[in-house]
Protein backbone atom coordinates (compact mmCIF):
# COMPACT_ATOMS: atom_id res chain seq x y z
CA UNK A 1 0.00 0.00 0.00
CA UNK A 2 1.31 3.43 -0.90
CA UNK A 3 2.55 5.68 1.86
CA UNK A 4 0.21 8.53 0.87
CA UNK A 5 -2.79 6.23 1.42
CA UNK A 6 -1.96 5.32 5.04
CA UNK A 7 -3.40 6.90 8.15
CA UNK A 8 -0.48 7.26 10.53
CA UNK A 9 -1.19 9.81 13.23
CA UNK A 10 -3.28 9.21 16.33
CA UNK A 11 -5.12 12.52 15.84
CA UNK A 12 -6.32 11.39 12.40
CA UNK A 13 -7.59 8.10 13.82
CA UNK A 14 -9.32 9.94 16.69
CA UNK A 15 -10.94 12.43 14.32
CA UNK A 16 -12.40 9.65 12.17
CA UNK A 17 -13.57 7.67 15.22
CA UNK A 18 -15.24 10.77 16.70
CA UNK A 19 -16.84 12.24 13.57
CA UNK A 20 -17.15 9.25 11.25
CA UNK A 21 -19.96 6.86 10.50
CA UNK A 22 -19.55 3.14 11.10
CA UNK A 23 -20.92 -0.13 9.78
CA UNK A 24 -20.42 -3.62 11.17
CA UNK A 25 -20.25 -7.18 9.98
CA UNK A 26 -19.59 -10.25 12.11
CA UNK A 27 -15.82 -9.81 12.33
CA UNK A 28 -15.09 -6.37 10.83
CA UNK A 29 -16.12 -2.78 11.49
CA UNK A 30 -15.48 0.07 9.07
CA UNK A 31 -15.46 3.69 10.22
CA UNK A 32 -15.52 6.22 7.40
CA UNK A 33 -15.74 9.94 6.83
CA UNK A 34 -15.85 12.07 3.70
CA UNK A 35 -12.31 13.00 2.66
CA UNK A 36 -11.34 16.62 2.27
CA UNK A 37 -8.29 15.80 0.17
CA UNK A 38 -7.31 13.20 -2.39
CA UNK A 39 -6.20 10.42 -2.33
CA UNK A 40 -8.17 8.46 0.24
CA UNK A 41 -6.53 7.37 3.50
CA UNK A 42 -6.89 3.98 5.19
CA UNK A 43 -5.96 2.73 8.65
CA UNK A 44 -6.19 -0.71 10.23
CA UNK A 45 -6.85 -1.41 13.88
CA UNK A 46 -6.52 -4.74 15.71
CA UNK A 47 -7.18 -4.85 19.46
CA UNK A 48 -5.00 -6.67 21.96
CA UNK A 49 -8.07 -8.83 22.67
CA UNK A 50 -7.40 -10.59 19.35
CA UNK A 51 -4.17 -12.21 20.54
CA UNK A 52 -0.44 -11.76 20.83
CA UNK A 53 1.48 -9.53 18.43
CA UNK A 54 2.18 -12.32 15.93
CA UNK A 55 -1.54 -13.04 15.57
CA UNK A 56 -2.48 -9.36 15.40
CA UNK A 57 0.08 -8.68 12.68
CA UNK A 58 -1.13 -11.69 10.69
CA UNK A 59 -4.71 -10.38 10.88
CA UNK A 60 -3.54 -6.91 9.86
CA UNK A 61 -1.60 -8.27 6.86
CA UNK A 62 -4.65 -10.23 5.70
CA UNK A 63 -6.91 -7.18 6.03
CA UNK A 64 -4.45 -4.98 4.13
CA UNK A 65 -4.15 -7.44 1.26
CA UNK A 66 -7.92 -7.96 1.08
CA UNK A 67 -8.52 -4.20 1.01
CA UNK A 68 -5.82 -3.76 -1.64
CA UNK A 69 -7.55 -6.30 -3.92
CA UNK A 70 -10.95 -4.66 -3.41
CA UNK A 71 -9.71 -1.04 -3.54
CA UNK A 72 -10.50 -0.51 -7.25
CA UNK A 73 -14.20 -0.87 -6.50
CA UNK A 74 -14.27 1.06 -3.23
CA UNK A 75 -15.36 4.70 -3.17
CA UNK A 76 -12.18 6.81 -3.21
CA UNK A 77 -13.84 9.91 -1.68
CA UNK A 78 -13.68 8.72 1.93
CA UNK A 79 -11.10 8.02 4.62
CA UNK A 80 -11.44 4.63 6.31
CA UNK A 81 -10.47 2.74 9.43
CA UNK A 82 -11.01 -1.02 9.32
CA UNK A 83 -11.31 -2.50 12.80
CA UNK A 84 -10.92 -6.22 13.45
CA UNK A 85 -13.34 -7.82 15.91
CA UNK A 86 -12.79 -10.91 18.05
CA UNK A 87 -12.91 -14.16 16.10
CA UNK A 88 -11.30 -12.80 12.94
CA UNK A 89 -8.05 -14.57 13.84
CA UNK A 90 -9.79 -17.90 13.11
CA UNK A 91 -10.75 -16.93 9.54
CA UNK A 92 -8.68 -17.66 6.47
CA UNK A 93 -7.75 -14.98 3.92
CA UNK A 94 -10.76 -15.51 1.63
CA UNK A 95 -13.17 -15.25 4.55
CA UNK A 96 -11.51 -12.02 5.71
CA UNK A 97 -11.83 -10.65 2.17
CA UNK A 98 -15.54 -11.59 2.08
CA UNK A 99 -16.12 -9.89 5.45
CA UNK A 100 -14.46 -6.67 4.27
CA UNK A 101 -16.40 -6.73 1.00
CA UNK A 102 -19.65 -7.35 2.91
CA UNK A 103 -19.14 -4.44 5.30
CA UNK A 104 -18.24 -2.03 2.47
CA UNK A 105 -21.29 -3.21 0.51
CA UNK A 106 -23.46 -2.67 3.60
CA UNK A 107 -22.09 0.87 3.88
CA UNK A 108 -22.83 1.42 0.16
CA UNK A 109 -19.18 2.20 -0.52
CA UNK A 110 -18.48 -0.78 -2.78
CA UNK A 111 -19.32 -0.60 -6.50
CA UNK A 112 -20.02 -4.16 -7.67
CA UNK A 113 -20.40 -3.21 -11.35
CA UNK A 114 -16.70 -2.92 -12.10
CA UNK A 115 -15.78 -6.28 -10.56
Amino acid sequence: MKSENRLKKRKHFNYIYKNGESKFSSFVQVVFIKSKIKPYKIGFSVSKKIGKSVVRNKVKRRMKEAFFELSENINQNFNYIIVAKEGIENLNYLQVKQEIKAVFTKAKLYDEKTN
